[in-house]
């Protein structure tokens, strides 16, 4: 898979500080990693149980489904690629959380 360089201004258009949309496409693509996992587990789970327990034949069976649903997982954009997607659609948007901490003076 190939690197595709990204300009600066399509990422920099919301925000001067390019460490500031970094940092928040971080944080965008980890929330996509996570969703994708736990949507792949959950497509897989039904497998797992007849490989825990298998009956007789089953112990080394590979199961079509299975491969072809873990196919379709590897065949999609990573999570990066999608937030930078997100972020050029403007479908993506992130916003300072309050802060309560105070400084010692």
């Amino acid at each position: 898979m190939s690197i595709e360089p990204v300009s600066f201004e399509q990422i920099n258009k919301d925000s001067s500080n390019i460490y500031e949309i970094t940092a928040a496409l971080s944080l965008r693509s980890k929330q996509i990693n996570e969703e994708l996992r736990s949507e792949l587990e959950e497509k897989l789970a039904p497998f797992q149980l007849k490989i825990k327990n298998p009956s007789e034949g089953e112990a080394d069976k590979v199961f079509p489904e299975q491969v072809a649903i873990t196919v379709k997982y590897e065949q999609m954009p990573k999570p990066t690629r999608i937030a930078l997607e997100e972020l050029k659609d403007d479908d993506f948007e992130f916003k300072y959380q309050e802060s309560s901490v105070r400084r010692r003076q």
